[in-house]
């Protein structure tokens, strides 16, 4: 499973504090990891950033799936 499923999945059974928890902790750890693998610390975040609007875009892509199979 991608970084980006797995993050989201995790991501929709948190709420509040607790999902904004697991996403510094996320985001902290794959900067960590670029950051090692020599990843300017700019290109880095932007990365980081990216990974994050693409979870939001899943979870916003299935959330609208179950809505539009639940209206059928």
């Amino acid at each position: 499973m991608s970084t980006v499923k797995k993050s989201a999945r995790i991501l929709e059974t948190k709420n509040g504090e607790d999902a904004n928890a697991f996403w510094r902790s996320t985001a902290k750890r794959i900067l960590v990891q670029l950051f090692e693998s020599g990843i300017a610390p700019g290109l880095a975040e932007q990365e980081v950033g990216t990974l994050l609007h693409a979870v939001l875009g899943d979870i916003a892509a299935r959330s609208a799936a179950t809505r539009a199979t639940n209206d059928c």
